[in-house]
């Protein structure tokens, strides 16, 4: 069989490496483009990751090992180059401006290159990789909101670059636990990006939309406007410590915990709660007092009110980077967080914003168990992969920052893209 980057023709994997499991989906891409899910791995991580970042390595390498091994049994195929979901290490996510001289002539592809070369030089994270750079607006001459400046005439042309950055040293880890595996990656893609491929439809994209991905570990926040993404950061908080906050509040153990928050919990707390009960196992206790009988909302206002201060953040968030007139469109909400029931009404409220739940893209082939939203990331990465936009991934940042040009000509190109996004 004829193999490309190592990897039979055809076939792709996806590998998300999350706190509480590691999923891969390996499907089949034909000559369309239309993907074909041919098999599906599921592992828990048990401790491997926290708020995205390797803590273990061996348990890391581990579930890697198990969920990949899974899906290619069910596919009946190996793989050896994967695309990875990262949420660690920080993500920035920053609009860079530059200007090129085209001297009169029509601008070429040479000239685009060039442009986003240079941008690059400028992002002054020395230390930190490269995840996406895209462009996101072009001007020539000045002129704002041209979407297709190759073979358009003038003197200047401007580029206002998106750039993700992330932390070197937390991707780094991440990919030797896949190289332990024995597996080479193809591409990295940060989390919230692959969530917001899967879950949000064309318009919501054109329109504006944010998606917002709560995992285990870490919330993912992304804006899309214009068909493009144009925000992109991750919150190191997620659905681990409203399992560690109910854990505390009634003194059960960390495992029954999450069972209590999975199987009887709430986002809100329903006027029948104080009339049910639940039995909660007690911590350290035994025989007769080892579990004890607690009224619902005992649990229920737990989680409802660390979820009222995630959305609070969250909020704060949209205002701080920007984009917040873009966000406010819609917010499409995904991840495990996002099958709490109630969990949709507590976001709108909470955000002031129009909210619906995200389940991945149905794609050919995905099982009902992968149409849940804590595959959206994995889903969003075989989207990602089969389209592969025009961008630079897994890079590194030039040590060397260049002297910035004069700002006027470009902070205008950047307030046009936070007014028209």
């Amino acid at each position: 069989m004829k193999t490309v980057n190592g990897t039979p023709e055809g076939l792709i994997a996806a590998l998300d490496v999350g706190s509480a499991k590691v999923a891969c989906l390996i499907a089949e891409i034909d000559a369309g483009g239309h993907i074909r899910v041919k098999g599906v791995g599921n592992r828990a991580c048990d401790g491997g990751v926290s708020g995205g970042a390797i803590v273990d390595m061996e348990a890391t390498e581990h579930a890697i090992r198990a969920s990949v091994d899974q899906a290619e049994k069910m596919a009946g195929a190996t793989v050896s180059d994967v695309y990875l979901t990262f949420s660690g290490g920080e993500p920035k996510s920053r609009i860079v401006e530059v200007n090129v001289d085209i001297a009169g002539h029509a601008v070429s592809q040479s000239d685009l290159d060039k442009a986003v070369a240079l941008a690059k030089e400028e992002v002054d994270f020395a230390e930190d990789g490269l995840l996406h750079a895209f462009p996101a607006a072009y001007a020539v001459d000045g002129n704002f909101g041209i979407k297709a400046p190759l073979g358009m005439y003038g003197k200047k042309l401007s580029v206002a670059l998106h750039v993700v950055t992330c932390a070197a040293g937390p991707l780094q880890n991440l990919q030797a636990c896949v190289r332990r595996a024995h597996l080479n990656v193809a591409g990295a893609v940060v989390t919230p990006f692959a969530a917001g491929l899967s879950t949000l439809v064309e318009d919501e994209a054109k329109m504006g939309a944010a998606c917002i991905d709560i995992g285990a570990g870490t919330t993912s926040i992304a804006v899309f406007a214009q068909g493009s993404l144009v925000h992109a950061e991750v919150l190191p908080i997620g659905g681990g410590q409203i399992t560690e906050q109910v854990a505390r509040s009634l003194l059960t153990p960390f495992e029954h915990a999450e069972r209590l928050k999975t199987f009887n919990g709430a986002a809100t707390v329903d006027s029948l709660d104080e009339r049910l009960e639940i039995e909660v196992p007690q911590l350290g206790e035994e025989r007769d007092d080892a579990v004890v009988r607690m009224r619902r909302s005992a649990l229920t206002g737990v989680i409802q009110k660390e979820l009222e201060l995630l959305f609070t953040t969250i909020s704060e968030r949209f205002e701080a980077c920007g984009f917040a007139g873009v966000a406010g469109r819609r917010v499409v909400l995904t991840g495990g967080v996002a099958q709490a029931e109630g969990v949709r009404d507590l976001a709108s409220r909470v955000m002031g914003r129009q909210v619906r739940i995200g389940r991945p893209e149905l794609v050919n082939g995905l099982p009902q168990a992968a149409q849940a939203p804590t595959f959206a990331a994995a889903v969003g990465l075989l989207i990602y992969a089969a389209k592969r936009p025009v961008e630079d991934t897994v890079g590194k940042v030039g040590k060397n920052k260049r002297t910035p040009p004069p700002a006027s000509a470009l902070s205008r190109l950047s307030r046009w893209v936070r007014e028209n996004f």
